[in-house]
């Protein structure tokens, strides 16, 4: 098994950044890149826009007094905004932020709502939301949270005016990764691994990596029972079920040796309920009439049978001897 010598960043920036992981055991940089990739895209948090609100508005398909624009065109603009959060003192952000759009310009841009979202930074103020008339005036209420991946609508509209929407909360655009192979020991036989990754400017790609990789080790210590561990298998146990085989046995020797069982007559008579492993029978011993006795004491019982042996023995060979002396020639 190759561990992993480097990683070494290709390129970084705010919103772009690109790794290279080498060397890597032959299909490992598939198994890394995939796991990665998911990770990234689907289990990074953000901030995102999940419901609006418009004065006059009761449904999606409503048009609006003075907007070019449908509703669903501006629903479709409101999703492609990003968040960042100011201050990491703002522990907790409203539910709702108000906005009023009197000002005398006809094109509203993602820009214009910085004035009343005061806790969070827009990062694409340029994208443009809306275009209206120069007289008109909108009030729109906009529910902002924090979430994971992306997030369907699957509850349809509970409040007339309130209209709920997809949300993306995944601060990455895009991830893409590549397989190649490296020189080891002047052999080509491993694995090198180059993974790009795009993010939105609300985390950088470095601390996305790190982010994803960290949630992978969360989810493989559960098989360890969340404790750090030491252990290193055997070469020979290189295959799956062996592997599997040999952890289920190193955990049954260590619950056995807890519990003090030392023989086959102290595991028939454990109770399956008090072990981890459902095994013993919980069998009573007594109404067979065995004595069970321990190694230490049936070594000491044998001893003490072979030295009546050997003084019956000399005993008799001195009563032989004593015949023959008596014995007249």
């Amino acid at each position: 098994m190759i561990s992993p010598a480097q990683i070494k960043i290709l390129k970084h920036s705010k919103n772009r950044g690109k790794f290279l992981i080498k060397p890597l055991s032959p299909g490992f940089g598939i198994t890394l890149g995939n796991s990665l990739r998911r990770v990234l895209i689907s289990d990074l948090e953000g901030y995102a826009i999940y419901y609006i609100m418009i004065n006059g508005v009761k449904h999606e398909f409503s048009y609006i007094d003075g907007v070019i624009e449908n509703l669903t065109e501006i629903i479709l603009n409101l999703k492609q905004i990003r968040f960042k959060l100011k201050s990491k003192m703002y522990n907790k952000i409203p539910e709702h932020f108000t906005i009023f759009l009197t000002k005398k310009q006809s094109k509203i841009t993602a820009g214009d709502l910085c004035g009343s979202i005061t806790c969070l930074e827009v990062l694409n103020p340029n994208l443009l939301i809306l275009n209206k008339e120069l007289d008109a005036n909108l009030k729109i209420t906009l529910g902002i949270k924090k979430g994971v991946g992306y997030v369907p609508v699957e509850k349809p509209q509970t409040k007339i005016g309130k209209i709920p929407i997809d949300t993306i909360f995944s601060p990455i655009i895009n991830v893409r990764f590549k397989v190649e192979t490296c020189e080891v020991n002047n052999f080509y036989s491993s694995d090198s691994l180059i993974i790009d990754i795009r993010t939105d400017g609300s985390i950088t790609p470095n601390k996305a990596l790190k982010t994803a990789s960290s949630i992978l080790v969360q989810h493989f210590t559960l098989f360890f029972n969340g404790k750090k561990t030491e252990l290193k298998l055997p070469i020979k146990y290189t295959a799956y079920k062996a592997r599997i085989k040999y952890f289920y046995m190193q955990k049954l020797l260590k619950c056995l040796k807890f519990a003090k069982i030392k023989t086959w007559a102290d595991l028939v008579k454990m109770k399956p309920s008090d072990s981890d492993y459902n095994y013993g029978g919980g069998l009573d011993l007594s109404k067979y009439k065995m004595k069970i006795s321990n190694k230490k004491k049936r070594i000491k019982n044998f001893r003490e049978k072979m030295r009546k042996i050997v003084k019956l023995r000399n005993l008799i060979k001195r009563r032989k001897l004593t015949k023959r002396n008596e014995t007249p020639k």
